[in-house]
């Protein structure tokens, strides 16, 4: 990414910016579904 914004290649920032979004989604949803399974006992 460093090589990218010394280049100024501007598409592949955003495209990593898009990957490292997706990947903190998809953790973040992983995370709740963990802890629905593991606190089935912890009232809403």
């Amino acid at each position: 990414m460093v090589e990218a914004q010394s280049r100024m290649e501007t598409h592949t920032i955003i495209a990593y910016m898009f990957i490292a979004a997706l990947i903190g989604f998809g953790i973040d949803k992983l995370m709740l579904l963990i802890e629905s399974i593991l606190l089935r006992w912890k009232a809403d």
